[in-house]
């Protein structure tokens, strides 16, 4: 059961009134989220635009399920309004971001503890808002799939997307590895990695979309 009542707490949020162009977008009053025992309620001050709100807009992109079609976004930054009963980790005003499903794109977004991570000091709204989603996939793809370690040689492919960049300048080169980019798309990356001289090609091309392969 919700802790907070949301019946008389009101705010705005970009709201798609139709699927189409940037025009059917409006902005509206809707009604705040209420926050359960485990959730945090954070005040938005900075959200971030990705193709998946793009695609959501135009119809392309249905959002998971318990999130609003009509309101998009995924990253936000804020300050901590309030605090269920059972939250440890965050008290009202620190400032935090994080990666929603969608509903991102209003002023205030209701989000699980868990899911929240301290904005570093002298960050700002913006630049903490523009992190979750592409450098969270880029860290998810190297280190959780493809179990990338230091030496190790990787290609990423597509250096043009935001988590292409974020894997390049965010981890690649800070956790000291072997890289190679190739910029563009399609399904040419394989061969790229059989031909790197050094260690032998690519030790684990992994490809985050779907299709992986290890050696």
């Amino acid at each position: 059961m919700p802790e907070t009542k949301s019946a008389d707490a009101k705010m705005k949020a970009a709201w798609i009134a139709r699927f189409g162009d940037p025009d059917v977008l409006e902005l509206r009053e809707v009604d705040r989220p209420s926050i359960d025992s485990a959730q945090v309620l954070v005040r938005v001050r900075a959200s971030a635009l990705n193709r998946a709100d793009l695609l959501q807009r135009q119809g392309k992109y249905p959002p998971p399920p318990g999130y609003p079609v009509e309101i998009p976004g995924m990253e936000f930054a804020g300050e901590v309004a309030e605090i269920g009963s059972a939250v440890k980790k965050w008290k009202p005003g620190q400032r935090v971001f994080g990666l929603l499903g969608g509903a991102a794109h209003a002023e205030f977004v209701a989000t699980h503890e868990d899911l929240l991570v301290e904005i570093p000091k002298g960050m700002s709204w913006t630049d903490a808002a523009a992190i979750p989603e592409a450098f969270i996939t880029a860290h998810d793809a190297l280190w959780t799939q493809a179990q990338l370690r230091p030496g190790e040689t990787v290609l990423i492919n597509a250096v043009g997307s935001g988590v292409g960049l974020a894997a390049v300048c965010g981890y690649g080169r800070r956790m000291d590895r072997r890289q190679r980019h190739q910029r563009g798309s399609g399904s040419g990356w394989r061969p790229v990695c059989k031909d790197l001289p050094e260690a032998n090609g690519c030790q684990r091309p992994h490809d985050a979309g779907g299709n992986c392969g290890r050696r």
